[in-house]
């Protein structure tokens, strides 16, 4: 008689299961996660799980020879309606795990791991009836009925317990904040993932946007207080600047959410005037420098999105200053251009706009004190000409059609 049992068997399938689910674990946090984070040997279920598939027993025994990466790739594979409730629930967990284990050193490959957990959160809660049969396992019937979460909110609690890691981050900006908030940015994805209803994929976006933009209103309320303290002590342009400065850095934590470039603009224009009505240009260029690929990325929004349209006058509005303040006449001239492109009836750029195409009509014009060249005049005459239909009353604009007069009618042309 063989001293093999079935026993032994099924325990050394489970030994392997757990020993295939550890290679997994170190292969999706790899050296970049934190080596305190270790999975329950009851992780080896999921291995269990995925043999159960087609295919799936074929993945593991590769896995076991060396190939984790192939059995990593065979998961990502299936798509979750495929799963059995007991994977789905395995998956949920590992995901979360390795979120855990990675949010505060790679932050985006910790919100790609919490996509997949609340996917898998989804998709379970959509089947129902796996984890009402839990939660009456645990808790019992009478109590899974008044105590118990529904199985279709189970993805919310997700939801809420990243909102919950975003706020506690969001004053200090540790990185496991950032993890969360692009992960509540990418509830679209985990629905997709889930093959979620359209219903409860509205009701998810509604709760993820409301938690994401709680948290960053948090970290943004941080500056906005030190803000209005500055500003009753009459110190808005002496520290105005450093104090928003901070935003900067609440931008690259929230993954450059837009609600921070909204609030950065508000809080530059409310700045900016100050100094432009001292005409203090250097301290207003000072002022905007660090914040530029910011504005540049809220102008690209503003000219893709035509939902973006409440935000386009005072993003064009930083870029009337950054044209005001340049030394440069070219992207002087090119951040004027800017403004227009990106809010057409802007006052203040039609202004500043019309202003220096008559200057830059002027310049081209007074050098023609001898010979002129027609090209020269048709350019400086449809300067002129735009210039009266940006902004009629431009102070320039008279010079400009006396001296295009005197050119054309006193200079000889050459070519």
């Amino acid at each position: 008689m063989s001293a093999w049992r079935d026993e032994d068997e099924m325990l050394l399938q489970r030994l392997e299961d757990e020993t295939v689910a550890e290679r997994l674990f170190a292969l999706l946090v790899a050296d970049r996660g934190d080596p305190s984070v270790r999975i329950h040997p009851r992780a080896g279920g999921l291995v269990g799980e995925v043999r159960k598939l087609p295919g799936g027993a074929a993945a593991v025994t590769a896995a076991l020879a060396g190939d984790v990466a192939g059995l990593g790739h065979f998961i990502d594979k299936v798509p979750l309606a495929r799963c059995t409730p007991e994977l789905l629930h395995h998956l949920a967990l590992f995901h979360a795990k390795a979120a855990s284990a990675l949010e505060s050193t790679a932050p985006d490959l910790a919100a790609n791991a919490w996509v997949w957990s609340l996917a898998s959160w989804l998709a379970l809660g959509e089947e129902r009836a796996y984890l009402s049969r839990l939660e009456e396992a645990v808790l019992g019937p009478s109590a899974a009925k008044t105590a118990g979460i529904p199985p279709e909110r189970v993805g919310h609690e997700l939801v809420g317990e990243l909102g919950r890691r975003a706020d506690a981050a969001s004053r200090d900006l540790k990185p496991a904040g950032t993890s969360a908030l692009l992960a509540l940015a990418r509830s679209d994805d985990a629905a997709k993932i889930a093959s979620l209803p359209d219903a409860a994929r509205q009701r998810l976006k509604v709760e993820t946007n409301r938690r994401r933009n709680a948290a960053i209103e948090g970290a943004l309320d941080v500056i906005r207080e030190a803000l209005d303290e500055a500003n009753v002590q009459g110190e808005l342009t002496t520290k105005g600047r450093t104090l928003v400065l901070r935003a900067v850095a609440v931008w690259t934590w929230s993954g450059h959410d837009e609600q921070v470039e909204h609030f950065v603009v508000g809080q530059l224009e409310r700045i900016g005037w100050e100094l432009y009505r001292e005409r203090n240009w250097s301290a207003l260029r000072y002022l905007l420098d660090p914040f530029k690929p910011m504005m540049e990325t809220l102008a690209r929004r503003v000219e893709k999105d035509p939902s973006q349209l409440a935000y386009a006058a005072g993003c064009a509005q930083m870029f009337v200053f950054m044209s005001e303040t340049d030394m440069d006449p070219r992207t002087k001239l090119a951040a004027a251009e800017r403004a227009m492109k990106i809010c057409p009836t802007h006052r203040n750029g039609r202004v500043v706009l019309a202003s220096m195409l008559c200057d830059n009509a002027l310049d081209l014009l007074r050098e023609m004190t001898i010979v002129k060249r027609a090209a020269d005049v048709e350019r400086a005459e449809a300067m002129i000409k735009r210039a009266e239909v940006l902004y009629p009353a431009t102070r320039e604009l008279d010079a400009a059609k006396k001296k295009l007069e005197e050119v054309k009618t006193k200079v000889l042309v050459s070519w």
